[in-house]
């Protein structure tokens, strides 16, 4: 993989919760991680199944492996947020992971 193709720095989110002192749960997000990626759109669409919206994944993001990324964490490039849907080790060689993600607005 080319370091050229990485220009967008990221972090990697990862939420912790909390009980609040009425104990009922808050989550705050946290930086557990920092890359440099490439970020490609994918498509913009969003279909409707069963009466339900459902969004289709919008971008890929491509890092470095690291180990640790999970579904439950966020991408966040500048002010723009990614929910992460799957984390992909291409070839399962521990080179690079592809993150599939839908940007929230």
């Amino acid at each position: 993989m080319k370091a050229g193709t990485l220009r967008h720095y990221i972090e990697i989110q990862a939420r912790a919760v909390t009980l609040s002192a009425a104990g009922e749960p808050t989550g705050t997000w946290s930086t557990s991680k920092y890359a440099w990626a490439s970020i490609t759109p994918i498509r913009g669409l969003e279909y409707f199944s069963a009466r339900q919206e459902q969004a289709a994944v919008t971008h890929r993001v491509r890092i470095r492996y690291v180990s640790g990324i999970t579904a439950e964490m966020r991408v966040k490039f500048g002010s723009r947020y990614f929910d992460i849907i799957s984390v992909l080790n291409m070839g399962e060689r521990n080179i690079y992971i592809d993150i599939m993600a839908i940007e929230k607005f």
